[in-house]
């Protein structure tokens, strides 16, 4: 069996148990071609003559501007679809020669292609937030539109619709989003159906079986707050703020134009302040809840205990209507032959017709799994 999945922004492939990353070719072209062009242009944004211009500028890695937002199987390869930069893509890639040259499908400037999906030469994909069904050309329709974002879209087994989960957002002053339910959109027919919906749930990742049974991820909905410090903390503050920015600017232009802090406590050419950045406290905040995951999983009785909580659940609606939670903590899932594969944040796991549970391969934070036949 071979699976293709996407963790932390790359590609990889397991198959048979065993887990190889994939070398995505337009990625690493887009990145040094991009930081090529930035490489040649840095002398003229740098050092004391840019500082007196105020012309400084800085050039990040352009690894960090790209994205890999979705992967399925195509016959006997895959198509992936990236952000690259300000560019949204598709192509199609071998898994059994990942180094060969890869084909090109769609791009598209200022344009975000996210999750996608593929069946008999026909892709749905999220482009702009929205569903749209691409064919191998890289031509397209957009089936939805307005105050929703799509996402998660996947081919129906039995027939020609296209489920995915939807979510409306806040029309004035928020940006809010209410639960997310799944939709049935039929292209021929030009209707879009309401499959699935709860309130206080978010359905996600919506898909159903040749049997006749629909799959979804739900959890618990919470609505996203945005955090607004209170105008009187702001003010009191504020002195303190202004004189910490302007310590913080000339201890640095000590630096570079002196060679040694004003705090001799810093060493020479750091100045870096000694506090935690937010990236770094987000990522100790969410290895901590994983732990805490983890932990309370293992003390329920879950076999293969989870990284997630429990309250996100695979369900599965029989053809007459009955539930089955087949799995809890789970990150993503995909159907196959078998059954069902389950990623919990740390493997791989096989949950058979039967509900026997086997681990296939460790797998940290797999998500958008595909099974290529």
């Amino acid at each position: 069996m071979k699976i293709v999945y996407i963790s932390d922004n790359n590609m990889f492939l397991c198959s048979d148990g065993k887990v190889t990353a994939l070398p995505c070719e337009r990625a690493e072209k887009y990145t040094d071609t991009v930081n090529e062009i930035n490489k040649n242009k840095e002398w003229k944004h740098a050092g004391a003559g840019a500082m007196f211009r105020e012309d400084i500028g800085y050039y990040a890695d352009a690894s960090k501007f790209v994205r890999i937002n979705g992967v399925s199987a195509a016959k006997d390869d895959f198509i992936y679809s990236a952000v690259l930069g300000e560019m949204g893509a598709i192509y199609r890639k071998s898994a059994d020669s990942p180094k060969a040259p890869e084909g090109h499908i769609y791009t598209g400037m200022n344009r975000n292609i996210g999750s996608i999906a593929y069946k008999n030469g026909r892709i749905a994909a999220i482009l702009d937030g929205h569903l749209a069904i691409f064919d191998e050309r890289g031509d397209y329709d957009e089936l939805t539109d307005g105050h929703s974002s799509e996402d998660s879209p996947f081919w129906s087994a039995t027939d020609d619709r296209i489920f995915c989960s939807t979510r409306g957002r806040a029309l004035e002053g928020g940006s809010g989003y209410s639960a997310s339910s799944i939709l049935a959109v039929d292209e021929s027919a030009g209707t879009i159906d309401t499959l699935f919906a709860e309130e206080g749930n978010d359905l996600l990742e919506p898909k159903n079986d040749a049997d006749g049974n629909y799959y979804f991820i739900r959890q618990p909905y919470k609505q996203e707050k945005e955090a607004k410090e209170p105008i009187w903390k702001s003010v009191l503050l504020f002195p303190a703020r202004l004189i910490k920015a302007l310590f913080g600017f000339i201890n640095a232009f000590t630096v570079l134009f002196g060679g040694e802090p004003l705090r001799k406590s810093q060493r020479k050419g750091d100045v870096k302040s000694k506090t935690k950045s937010p990236r770094e406290l987000f990522f100790e905040e969410r290895m901590r809840e994983a732990e805490k995951n983890e932990k309370e999983n293992a003390a329920a009785g879950d076999k293969n205990p989870s990284i997630f909580p429990r309250s996100r659940v695979l369900v599965r609606i029989s053809p007459d209507e009955t539930e089955t939670i087949l799995c809890k903590g789970v990150l993503d899932y995909t159907i196959c032959s078998e059954g069902v594969i389950c990623s919990n944040g740390k493997e791989l796991l096989l949950i058979s017709k039967d509900g026997s549970e086997k681990v296939i391969a460790k797998a940290e934070l797999a998500e958008k799994l595909s099974v290529i036949n």
